[in-house]
């Protein structure tokens, strides 16, 4: 058998005609939309799949060695909505209940002036979640419990003391020192929030003010 008798004969009724770009580019569009779709559909499957298999953060794993419950958080379920400042400032209060210790060591509370602080605030966060993932869920391990106890608290309470609040800011209310006060982006968020709503409002009331006569 040669070459000729394999090669395609321009006769052969059963050769499909080439399809012009347009034809092409609607069938790519066409898997384009539905690659889209399944993507959807496999993100809400994996989201599925979490819930099933991942534990609630409404109902957290207390570790062995967590004397006392655990401070509120916006991760709670009850408290879903919340931002991590509210995770924050409960932990600030769980911190004062638990931490302050002998009088003249750098065991004292957190100041009721922390908001006022941003390197305080910046360091109360990461402060805040390495405990949570020292004490709460499937990960935690008494290793870090530890280690939190031993390196991060510590650490922490003494740059507090020398570093981000004044003296006097735990004894006679706040006291202006180092960086100045300014928002956190989550009260930021808020602010911009209520000021597209009542731009929305004030656009709105104009709309329904009948016309002059």
């Amino acid at each position: 058998m040669s070459d000729d008798d394999i090669a395609e004969r321009p006769d052969d009724r059963d050769r499909s005609e080439p399809r012009s770009l347009d034809e092409l580019d609607e069938v790519v569009a066409g898997l384009e939309t539905l690659a889209k779709a399944l993507g959807r559909q496999i993100e809400q499957l994996s989201e599925k799949l979490a819930e099933l298999t991942d534990e609630p953060e409404s109902d957290p794993r207390l570790a062995r060695w967590l004397m006392f419950l655990p401070p509120d958080a916006a991760e709670d379920k009850q408290h879903h909505g919340d931002t991590p400042l509210f995770t924050i400032a409960h932990f600030v209060q769980y911190y004062n209940e638990t931490y302050v210790g002998n009088p003249g060591t750098r065991a004292v509370a957190i100041p009721d002036c922390w908001l006022d602080h941003p390197g305080l605030v910046a360091e109360l966060a990461t402060l805040t979640y390495t405990w949570r993932e020292a004490h709460l869920g499937k990960k935690a391990t008494a290793r870090d419990a530890q280690y939190w106890h031993d390196h991060w608290r510590p650490g922490f309470a003494e740059r507090m003391a020398t570093e981000w609040v004044h003296q006097r800011c735990r004894s006679d209310g706040h006291k202006t020192a180092g960086a100045p006060a300014r928002p956190d982006r989550f009260t930021l968020e808020h602010r911009e929030r209520e000021a597209r709503a009542a731009e929305e409002a004030r656009v709105d009331d104009q709309l329904t003010v009948p016309g002059r006569p």
